[in-house]
């Protein structure tokens, strides 16, 4: 068993899929294959189911995820302790985030970041909330972006908001609601409520549900499409309405399609960035720095969306 192999395992086990992980490691789908199969002879169990749908973790490849990710961890920490011993800035920077929407705000000082900090790498991959939440706590990454509902509270990682994300109510220009400016939950109670499935995206099928449990209504729920384009096609439809929010609308502009702001106080999810304490990356604690500098300089110091 060698780094690469583990690469490997986890790069397969978060995209589940063979074809979707030689395209982020840049490798032929054979040698992925190959790879996970001396790693199933090693270790006398499969590691993965394969199906129609794409492979999942086996109960004895969960148990391996867990620990590849730490080894992973391990070795990159001694790599950058080396490092840093040999004087002079260097090292990577791990950085998770859920789509490119919740992370485009952050260019400008990732930009900042990048040109001022030339000897550092920079890591960016995207996943969904659960694999990344994992993927934090296990140490195999330095910095995630994601909801605030996604990391389990615990005393050795810290969460701060950066921006609060509006939700929005999509729906076909044909709808009764098509000329609102603003829409309140109860103007929706009733309708088919469209959301990508909870498979496809847990956390903001969760956000959601309980958004609109805690204002006193049981959303009926479409939450049947495994992207957020057909989740908006069924919206254009007159299927139902869809939730989204803000930052995510701005890169569709649909002929057909209408949206409107929801207008409950806290019809919104917080979006940030969150580190595990007591790092051993001095990268992170570099790039925060830089962040606060960042946001300090904004009117108001707040990340506008």
């Amino acid at each position: 068993m060698d780094l690469h192999k583990l690469n490997v395992f986890v790069t397969v086990s978060q995209s589940s899929s063979f074809t979707a992980a030689s395209k982020l490691l840049h490798i032929a789908q054979s040698a992925v294959s190959h790879d996970i199969a001396e790693l199933e002879r090693e270790f006398g169990a499969k590691l993965f189911d394969r199906t129609k749908t794409g492979v999942h973790l086996t109960p004895a490849g969960e148990v391996f995820f867990a620990e590849a990710c730490k080894m992973i961890a391990i070795a990159e920490g001694a790599r950058q302790r080396i490092a840093k011993m040999s004087g002079g800035e260097g090292g990577q920077l791990l950085f998770g985030f859920v789509s490119e929407q919740m992370i485009e705000p952050l260019l400008p000082v990732l930009k900042r970041f990048y040109e001022d900090h030339p000897n550092v790498q920079l890591h960016f991959n995207s996943y969904n909330s659960i694999s990344l939440a994992s993927l934090i706590e296990n140490k195999a990454l330095d910095l995630g972006i994601d909801r605030s509902e996604a990391f389990i509270k615990r005393d050795d990682l810290e969460w701060r908001e950066l921006y609060r994300d509006p939700f929005y109510v999509a729906f076909s220009d044909a709808h009764p609601l098509a000329k609102e400016k603003k829409i309140t939950l109860d103007r929706i109670e009733g309708e088919t409520i469209l959301l990508m499935s909870r498979e496809a995206n847990p956390g903001f099928f969760d956000v959601i549900q309980r958004f609109c449990l805690a204002h006193g209504m049981t959303p009926l729920l479409n939450a049947t499409s495994n992207e957020r384009m057909a989740t908006l096609f069924m919206a254009r439809i007159g299927m139902g309405v869809a939730l989204l929010t803000k930052q995510f609308l701005k890169v569709y502009d649909y002929p057909g399609l209408k949206t409107a702001p929801l207008e409950e106080e806290d019809a919104f999810h917080s979006v940030g960035i969150v580190r595990r304490k007591n790092a051993a990356n001095q990268n992170v604690d570099l790039f925060l720095e830089a962040l606060d500098a960042y946001i300090r300089a904004l009117p108001d110091s707040r990340i506008a969306i």
